[in-house]
């Protein structure tokens, strides 16, 4: 249409068309359109509600778009998080493009998907207005680490039964997560050595933490053991594992191996960076028990929520800090909850769950498979546990499993209850949060749109 020939009350701003056309709307950055919300009143007219679902939908939904938002997995393209958008206002739409900003969800996501595998929560997880105004506007979003802001947001949404959810509390300076109770303290991003390896790969965005929370099949969630983890991420998955390793049946097969087997291709595992993706596993978590044996704990995920089973491998050593070797040996355990094949009863482990086995031979090698699955004899090889009865047995979390034979859980747990949990109060992101919180009530009148 002629300008001579647009009737007087259509006329609109040249501008317009480039910033609301079907095909260059999405030109503009999510960045760009905050601003010129906020600087342009003739401009804040253009982006209304519809507009504001439209570019959140975009994210949400393109395939590609989704990837790189980490909101969708790469592998078999499954929605691991979405907004629940058709309930949101304006304002609410703004805070989710902010927060869509800001960008980097790969490593929740894959906590999510690990928490989907194990029947915490529904995918894709469906963040809600309320979810999104836990935070009054962007700046006290991004004062903690954005991993753990994320948490806050997510967390509600696994669930644990029992009115149990992953929600994260702030008691004075320090964040609690579970359950609002002495003992469920997180450190987030302590104090650790200069030449640990989880401060020498420590990521700004998603840090070490410091926890004691744990799941036990006769005292429910509870303190246990110290442990320490790599990273936010790391930690949530390990809670994950460790409830479902603890309430569900599984089949496990293990061997002890010298750390030097197959050109060190274990001990490179557990002392590589714990953010390395590890080739044939969907994601991993890394922790340090300084207390017990094992001291050094990695779980690589084998299966993702295509599948119809939950398979992990759990390698232990006992040196915490890598410097000098022992000969001591590492543990391999690989743990399924896949059904085992009908009419092969009593057969080897490989048999009576091949897709466990072939998803753990890719990770492991030709060389440890061989040992752990074929009978091969191996360097440092102590004898085969029977895996022919199933076992809840935890690894994970509670800092009781010695390998040695012996379940000394009940014994343990109640040494555990004496430790002392009371902490040296706020550190790194726990002050972020707790500055974020106090900016929460004092500049909750100035939203998200302003931030």
């Amino acid at each position: 249409m002629q300008p001579n020939q647009q009737h007087p009350n259509q006329q609109q701003h040249p501008v317009e068309y480039v910033l609301v056309g079907r095909r260059t709307f999405f030109l503009l950055s999510l960045n760009d359109i905050l601003r010129l919300r906020k600087t342009c009143k003739w401009a804040r007219g253009l982006f209304q509600t519809s507009q504001l679902r439209q570019r959140l939908s975009q994210w949400t939904t393109d395939d590609e778009l989704s990837r790189q938002a980490g909101l969708r997995r790469t592998a078999n393209g499954q929605q691991l998080l979405t907004f629940d958008d058709q309930q949101m206002g304006k304002g609410d739409m703004l805070a989710a493009l902010c927060v869509m900003e800001v960008g980097g969800w790969s490593e929740t996501s894959e906590a999510i998907e690990l928490a989907g595998q194990c029947g915490n929560c529904q995918l894709p997880v469906r963040l809600t207005a309320g979810d999104l105004h836990q935070y009054p506007n962007k700046a006290a979003y991004l004062a903690a680490p954005r991993v753990l802001a994320q948490l806050k947001m997510v967390g509600p949404h696994i669930q644990f039964g029992n009115n149990t959810t992953f929600q994260l509390f702030q008691h004075g300076n320090r964040l609690r997560a579970v359950k609002d109770e002495d003992g469920f303290e997180i450190d987030v991003d302590p104090p650790l050595p200069p030449d640990f390896l989880y401060q020498q790969h420590r990521q700004q965005h998603d840090p070490p933490v410091g926890s004691r929370i744990a799941y036990s099949d006769l005292f429910g969630w509870r303190p246990s053991g110290q442990l320490f983890f790599s990273s936010v991420s790391s930690w949530v998955k390990s809670i994950a594992l460790n409830h479902f390793e603890t309430t569900h049946t599984m089949t496990t097969t293990n061997q002890s191996l010298d750390h030097h087997v197959d050109n060190d291709r274990l001990h490179n595992l557990l002392t590589q960076s714990p953010h390395t993706p590890v080739e044939g596993c969907t994601t991993t978590t890394a922790s340090v028990c300084p207390d017990t044996l094992p001291a050094v704990r990695r779980h690589l995920i084998l299966t993702d929520a295509g599948h119809s089973f939950v398979a992990w491998m759990f390698i232990g050593d006992p040196v915490a800090i890598p410097t000098a070797r022992p000969p001591l040996a590492t543990d391999v355990r690989i743990c399924t909850t896949e059904s085992a094949v009908c009419g092969v009863g009593g057969a080897a482990f490989k048999d009576r769950f091949p897709v466990s086995t072939r998803l753990a031979r890719a990770v492991l090698g030709p060389v440890i498979s061989a040992i752990l699955f074929d009978g091969a004899p191996g360097a440092g090889q102590q004898p085969q546990d029977d895996d022919s009865d199933d076992d809840s047995d935890n690894d994970d979390l509670d800092g009781d499993d010695d390998f040695d034979g012996d379940d000394d859980d009940v014994e343990d747990d109640f040494e555990d209850f004496d430790d002392d949990g009371s902490g040296e109060g706020s550190r790194g992101g726990e002050a972020a949060a707790a500055s974020a919180s106090a900016s929460a009530s004092a500049s909750a009148s100035v939203g998200w749109a302003a931030s």
